[in-house]
């Protein structure tokens, strides 16, 4: 179907009609009120836009309407797919606008508006909220009022203008934009062949760059999950990388957005949750040498007093703390890079740094393990004004010695998963989809 063809002939009619109707007032020069039972189910922006529009029609100029079905249109340059809007209906209803009865003007009227917010929110955010399909997915979440741009959009006729603005803007959702147009034919949906995997894999990418906040930051770090790599960026330039170890399939690491708030050289660990429960519990449960000879410590939460390993008690394990003193055998490592977040991450050295030649390196309990931490500290340090070298980090840690450097959040760091890399070239790399999640992504994106 040859949609600019239909969009210029509703145009076209919509002009005819309007000079048509000379000798009363039309459905275009009418406002109607809104019965109130209409709006039940209905979504609360759209209650709230009418509320405060005291229920009244505000539809009626042909150029608005037009410019919504022009946006439809244009979207699946954004990778909405316009067919699985209404869009026969609103041209129906924008072409026969005149000749609708009033009962008819209001259900169009609020058929225009829930398509606007709809699309709006595709546009910004895309068409699926990671934080429900996967849990462990912290979204980027834009402060966007819809009906504020709804209400300015109709006032100045420039809905198409309003839809346009709200669109991501930063360099990475612009060069998955480009490979979208390149690569995705929305009419094709072959996923087997080499073309139509790298087609897959561009389309699920692209809409996770909706997620992604658009302000990096000056200076941050970037783990692409399936890439098993962070680079340190500085102005826009990488100026560091590193290999990383991820969370295992089973033990995901989460995507999200934060910002360094402290490094700690020669650390202490205190078992997770997760850990404590499917591993220290039932090791230490089969061998209570298990502490001692994992130099861990059992703290009482109650009384702060550490108990003996025969004294635990397995079946309350929830009452105590689990401590793992400081050192070179420590699961941290000998440093640990902290960042605010809800899922208890971070990213830090290991105690068994030959896994890092491996090439898939999806073995952690969640955390990020870093190679050659001690340089990546280093180059922080800098940027956060601290002049502490990596000669001096490793005399600390030598001294084994637990020491907090607080730092003023200057450096961002974004774990993210895209399974499709793409360069400043235009060239497109494919990664493993480690946590298998591109299939499920895409099987929605296309309903």
């Amino acid at each position: 179907m040859n949609w600019k063809k239909m969009i210029i002939g509703a145009l076209v009619f919509s002009a005819c009609t309007t000079n048509q109707n000379n000798l009363g007032l039309t459905n275009a020069e009418k406002t109607y009120k809104i019965e109130k039972t209409l709006f039940f189910g209905k979504d609360n922006n759209m209650v709230d836009f009418y509320t405060k529009n005291d229920f009244e029609t505000i539809w009626k100029d042909s150029l608005n309407r037009s410019q919504l079905i022009s946006a439809i249109i244009d979207s699946r340059y954004d990778a909405v797919l316009p067919e699985k809007y209404p869009l026969a209906q609103l041209i129906k209803a924008h072409n026969n606008y005149n000749y609708l009865s009033i009962a008819e003007v209001k259900k169009a009227d609020i058929h225009f508006t829930e398509t606007f917010f709809r699309i709006a929110k595709q546009l910004s955010t895309g068409k699926i909220n990671p934080k429900k399909m996967y849990g462990d997915w912290e979204p980027y979440h834009p402060e966007i009022d819809y009906k504020k741009i709804l209400k300015e959009s109709l006032e100045n006729n420039s809905i198409y203008d309003g839809l346009e603005e709200i669109k991501p803007k930063n360099k990475l959702y612009l060069s998955y934009k480009k490979a979208f147009a390149k690569y995705v034919p929305i009419t094709s949906k072959d996923t087997l062949s080499e073309e139509g995997l790298l087609r897959k894999k561009v389309w699920v990418n692209f809409e996770r760059t909706k997620w992604i906040q658009p302000n990096l930051g000056d200076h941050y770090v970037w783990v692409n999950l399936p890439e098993y790599q962070l680079h340190l960026i500085e102005n826009g330039a990488i100026v560091d990388t590193h290999k990383v170890i991820i969370g295992k399939k089973s033990r995901r690491t989460p995507v999200l957005s934060s910002a360094f708030n402290s490094i700690i050289l020669n650390p202490k660990w205190t078992v997770p949750p997760t850990i404590l429960k499917k591993d220290l519990v039932p090791k230490a449960s089969a061998n209570l040498g298990y502490f001692a000879s994992n130099r861990m410590r059992i703290i009482d939460k109650k009384t702060g007093k550490q108990v003996a390993p025969e004294n635990w008690n397995a079946g309350n394990y929830n009452a105590y703390r689990y401590v793992q003193e400081s050192g070179s055998s420590n699961s941290l490592g000998q440093i640990k890079f902290n960042f605010p977040n809800k899922h208890m991450v971070y990213i830090h050295d290991t105690n068994n740094r030959t896994r890092f030649v491996e090439k898939y390196r999806a073995l952690s309990s969640g955390c990020v393990r870093v190679e050659d931490p001690f340089r990546l500290a280093e180059k922080i340090f800098k940027i956060e004004g601290k002049n502490i070298s990596k000669a001096e980090m490793d005399t600390l840690a030598v001294e084994a010695k637990t020491k907090n450097f607080s730092l003023n959040k200057k450096v961002n760091v974004h774990q993210v998963y895209l399974t499709a890399v793409i360069n400043d070239a235009g060239e497109i790399q494919i990664l493993n989809d480690v946590y298998s999640l591109d299939n499920k992504l895409y099987k929605q994106l296309i309903q």
